[in-house]
């Protein structure tokens, strides 16, 4: 067969069961066994559960590998089959087939709400002291957090059914069973959402799970992040403190009826064999306790009878499908080895810095208690140093024993930890190895590109970006697995192109995204600078007098309009701009109509000049932001404003310093993308108002803040990179502002002075305006800070801080699993390895490898929508080797630097390309 199709899915996702949209975007891929063949037109029809045609788009001559059917409307809770018909030249055809459904837009059953303790709310309501240095808590978990329950319904069937679906959610997170069997490989389901505004339901095919006769539902329901400790403050009960399930099992039986099982009075509950469950603090299981049977068929009075019964509850909270890939058991990584501390202490190191959990195999006498604390780090002698700390962020699992003469298994079930290290207290016997297994656990993303070189720094480096999104993206994009876990907008808009290009983050993003939206109309147009938003931390003053009120920041909130323009680019659909445009009109509006109401503080508007006044009004500046949050030069105590300040005013120092600038160079960035996304729908006339408006921020900014002589504010290099990265800089004065950005480089001695807004554009602006050296002498500095320093000091993930472990061993207590400053990576794929999308969904794509570089040989691939682009290429003395490989539906553009010449076309068609690049003599290039 010459072509042969693959990897058909709908809104991303393959044969998904409960979609939120009606009529989802289908997209597949082609290649060719020979290559004589390519795709020339494609025909789609779909069709219903009962056969019946319910779409035909015809045939479409076109190679695209995408459609999104206009005239289909999906029923809610139905399933339905597609099936793609492509043509080849030659008039040759193949097919394939796929299958999606359509989750319900309406829930009609109630809340089972089981006897309970309510959920103890401790912890503190605003960041201060005791955030960062909490008291010591005498006060056990045990005697603070209360058992997760155990739900039970029993229900007979006349015979096996030919299809059923279990939708099901929770206030808290649930873990359901039929007959005795898991449903489903997921975990800590429905995630972490904005549980006030929505809460997501998650759909499950169970026909193999029931049968005729006696069976029975069995949820587990714990806290999780609904009800239990989270975020920085580590405070419970932010969003309710009574867990409750819902559900609707439906059951379509042979002679074609159907039943719909929901929660009513036959719905029993217990506590069970886990003492305690907190998403932060940790879990305690008693094996002595363990109730086999509990959920299944037959369970008699002595199990069952002192069951007591739920109460039925109306859903108040909009519930809509999960839509995504779920939380699962991702990787599972073997003990590398048992450690005796030079303190004593038993550890066990996995060799790798994850999100995650222990299954641990143990013998020993009924009773006995094995604790298990989690760190990331020891400490510079080689002990176990908790390098996490906060209020109720203990990492900490106990499992008692039930004695059993072979030995008894145990992995927590509804909390995780970010961890590498494992204190292990009261192991009963010599702990070996093979006795313990680290889970890795996160949403189960496809990891979509690879980075491998003649630089093993380098690739170690990719590989710790890769653990670190890995870790991150779990439930939400999180800025850290252990201390927060807080869905931080900064932190994902600097990473987002790295993260499409390192996974399929599609549908992940596309959740969250609707979080944000939920939320940002919660607050008046306003981007809550976390999303979801804990009610704890939703609050006026929250921060303190040292940051003053920071609801939205520059660079933080613009993920909004930033976040969505990069999925476009990256996966080619416009969805992902129709469903946020509103949202960045409203943002983009919130900034104009904030930039007239507030002046610099320092600003009195009585003196400033008509022309001055004006000009200030049109920017964004008026507000204190996190501005180039944490600047090395502002922590390291090398600038004039440093001196005297503690701690936290250093800080503090990068916003004092920086936000009144990276205001209205967000907001230029964020009317940029607006005005972009508009015109990608077709919206000429708001695209041309959008534009108008931020020229008339540049030409602001730029009269009051860039100086004749490149300067720029505070003259930093974050500023210099933001100002000329986002062109706010006039044509005259920007040679005057790259030469100062590179005096500023060489002052720092060959050293990154960019902070947390500005690092992704830093190595792209200097390599734009003809400082390609200088960025590569960046990129493989190996003295703080720098990414490679972090490499060479035995990072497995990327670091909070440049420096979060000194050269002396000194481990500073913070986190070691921070994946923002990784954005280096997307530089690294599109100006090292040398893949670069120039078309939406990488239609069409630029190949220019770094012949001139650090690198001998380099061998990287995306994975694009159409297909694998892939780079091969390696250097010798006289020129280099370059094997490209380009998908059907993708052009690819050779673009090699100055001084070679390609030997062979430079647009490259789809198939695999053998080429050669030969360097030019100096004198012939002259």
């Amino acid at each position: 067969m010459p072509l042969v199709l693959s990897d058909l899915r709908a809104d991303h996702l393959e044969n998904p069961l409960a979609l939120r949209r009606a009529a989802p975007r289908l997209t597949w891929r082609v290649r060719a066994e020979d290559a004589g063949s390519a795709p020339r037109a494609h025909r789609i029809r779909i069709t219903s559960a009962d056969g019946e045609l319910a779409h035909d788009s015809g045939w479409i001559d076109s190679d695209a590998t995408a459609l999104e059917p206009v005239d289909f409307a999906g029923t809610p809770g139905a399933d339905y089959r597609w099936q793609l018909t492509v043509r080849d030249a030659g008039g040759g055809v193949v097919e394939a087939s796929a299958g999606f459904g359509i989750g319900l837009a309406e829930w009609d059953a109630p809340w089972a709400e089981p006897e309970q303790e309510r959920v103890l709310a401790e912890g503190p309501l605003a960041i201060g002291p005791e955030t960062f240095a909490p008291a010591e808590d005498a006060t056990p978990p045990g005697e603070r957090l209360h058992p997760p329950r155990h739900l039970r319904q029993e229900f007979d069937l006349p015979a096996a059914p030919v299809s059923a679906r279990l939708r099901i959610s929770s206030q808290g997170v649930h873990q359901p069973s039929l007959n005795g069997r898991p449903v489903g490989d997921g975990l800590l389901a429905p995630g972490y959402e904005s549980y006030q505004h929505e809460i997501s339901v998650m759909t499950h095919d169970v026909t193999s799970l029931l049968g005729e006769g006696a069976n029975v539902l069995g949820v587990i329901l714990g806290d999780g992040w609904y009800a239990g400790r989270i975020s920085i403050l580590g405070r419970s009960a932010q969003y309710g403190d009574i867990l409750r399930a819902t559900w609707r099992l439906e059951i379509d039986l042979p002679d074609g009826t159907r039943r719909v099982i929901r929660p009513d009075a036959s719905v029993r509950s217990s506590r069970g064999p886990i003492d305690w469950s907190d998403i932060f603090i940790g879990e305690r299981h008693d094996a002595r306790a363990e109730m086999p049977g509990w959920d299944a068929p037959p369970a008699g009075a002595e199990l069952v009878g002192t069951w007591t019964p739920c109460a039925l509850v109306p859903v108040a909270v909009p519930l809509v499908p999960f839509v995504g890939e779920p939380i699962r058991r991702v990787r599972e990584l073997p003990a590398q080895r048992v450690l005796t501390t030079p303190t004593g202490e038993t550890v066990i190191d996995f060799g790798q810095v994850m999100a995650g959990r222990v299954r641990m195999r143990v013998r020993g006498e009924r009773g006995t208690v094995v604790r298990l604390e989690h760190a990331e780090v020891v400490d510079a002698e080689g002990n176990f140093l908790d390098n996490i700390i906060g209020v109720n962020k203990d990492q900490a699992d106990e499992y008692v024993l039930a004695g059993h003469p072979d030995g008894e298994e145990w992995e927590p079930l509804l909390t995780f930890h970010g961890f590498r290290y494992v204190k292990l207290i009261g192991y009963p016997s010599t702990p070996l190895p093979e006795d313990f297994t680290a889970v890795v656990i996160a949403n189960d993303l496809d990891q979509t590109a690879s980075f491998s070189s003649s630089h093993p720094r380098l690739d170690r480096l990719v590989q710790n970006t890769v653990w670190s999104q890995r870790s991150n993206f779990l439930a939400v994009p999180t800025d850290c697995p252990q201390r927060e876990r807080a869905g931080w907008t900064g932190d994902l808009q600097i990473f987002t192109p790295t993260a499409a290009t390192l996974m399929g983050v599609a549908s992940f993003l596309d959740r969250w995204l609707r979080n944000v939206r939920v939320d940002q109309a919660a607050h008046d147009g306003i981007v809550p600078i976390i999303v979801p938003m804990p009610p704890a931390l939703d609050a006026p003053g929250l921060l303190g007098d040292g940051v003053g009120d920071i609801s939205d920041s520059a660079g933080w909130s613009d993920a909004i309009t930033i976040a969505p323009w990069e999925l476009y680019r990256h996966y080619g659909d416009p969805r992902f701009l129709r469903d946020n445009i509103d949202a960045m009109r409203a943002w983009v509006e919130h900034q104009t109509a904030d930039a007239a109401a507030a002046l610099p503080a320092h600003l009195d508007p009585a003196t400033l000049s008509a022309e001055r006044l004006a000009r200030q009004r049109l920017l964004w500046n008026g507000r204190m932001n996190f501005g180039d949050w944490l600047a090395p030069s502002t922590l390291d105590g090398s600038r004039p404003e440093s001196e005297g300040l503690d701690e936290f005013a250093a800080i503090m120092l990068a916003p004092q310093l920086t936000a009144e600038l990276t205001g209205p160079l967000f907001q230029i960035r964020s009317l940029d993308l607006y005005a972009a996304s508009a015109e990608a729908l077709g919206d000429a006339a708001t695209a041309a108002q959008a534009r108008e408006h931020a020229a008339a921020v540049r030409a602001a900014f730029a009269a009051e803040y860039v100086g004749d002589d490149g300067r720029i504010g505070p003259d930093m290099q974050g500023i210099a990179v933001l100002a000329l990265a986002f062109d706010a800089v006039p044509d005259d004065l920007r040679p005057r502002v790259v030469a100062r950005l590179v005096e500023l480089v060489h002052e720092a001695g060959v050293h990154l002075d960019t902070g947390f807004v500005s690092v992704p554009f830093l190595l792209d602006v200097l390599w734009d305006e003809g400082h390609a050296d200088l960025a590569r002498a960046l990129l493989v500095q190996d003295t703080a800070p720098s990414w490679l320093y972090e490499v060479d000091h035995g990072a497995t993930t990327i670091w909070e801080a440049w420096k979060a472990v000194h050269e002396d061993g000194t481990v500073e207590r913070m986190s070691m699993n921070h994946y923002a400053f990784g954005c280096v990576v997307d530089w690294m794929m599109r100006r090292v390895a040398g893949i670069e999308l120039i078309e939406p969904g990488y239609r069409r794509t630029r190949i220019a490898p770094d012949l001139d570089g650090v690198l001998d040989h380099c061998r990287a691939h995306v994975d694009a929508p159409a297909g694998r682009i892939a780079v091969d290429w390696r250097r010798d003395a006289a020129g280099a080797d370059l094997t490209v490989e380009v998908p059907f539906g993708v052009t690819a553009d050779i673009a090699l630097a100055p001084g070679w010449i390609l030997e062979g076309p430079t647009e490259l068609t789809p198939g695999t390309h053998t080429l050669r690049a030969t360097r030019i003599e100096e004198s012939t290039a002259s």
